[in-house]
């Protein structure tokens, strides 16, 4: 899996940055960033370098022109898709290994340790004491 990235000088981060684009219409970087959980700025720096590769590129909104649409270019496209490739063959190959129980069962363990550490994060209602 990191073979194709270095290839393409991309860190997995911009990869899912890159996917997001590739799957999802009129996406911009801030919502990148809030689906990401992250600072703008954070993301911005991933698609300035993403930009600099012409692997993205921005297209205002009609009715907003402060608001940025990014779009994969042909190239962004190429290499999305061969790394996903990269990726998608890399887990096949996990699940041949381990078996799809097994795999599944990983996937549901990650899921709910996600799901915990998201809910950590988020501010609690404690009772106020008197």
């Amino acid at each position: 899996m990191a073979w194709p990235l270095s290839q393409n000088k991309l860190s997995f981060e911009q990869f899912l940055i890159l996917r997001r684009i590739a799957t999802t219409d009129e996406v911009t970087l801030n919502d990148i960033a809030i689906q990401r959980q992250v600072t703008r700025s954070a993301i911005s720096r991933q698609v300035k370098s993403l930009l600099m590769q012409h692997y993205v590129f921005q297209v205002p909104d009609p009715r907003d022109r402060r608001r940025l649409y990014l779009h994969l270019t042909e190239r962004g496209q190429q290499v999305e898709r061969i790394v996903d490739q990269a990726i998608t063959q890399h887990f096949d190959h996990w699940v041949n290994q381990l078996g799809a129980p097994q795999i599944d069962q990983v996937l549901k363990m990650m899921g709910t340790f996600s799901q915990q550490v998201t809910d950590l994060g988020e501010p609690q209602s404690h009772p106020v004491l008197h």
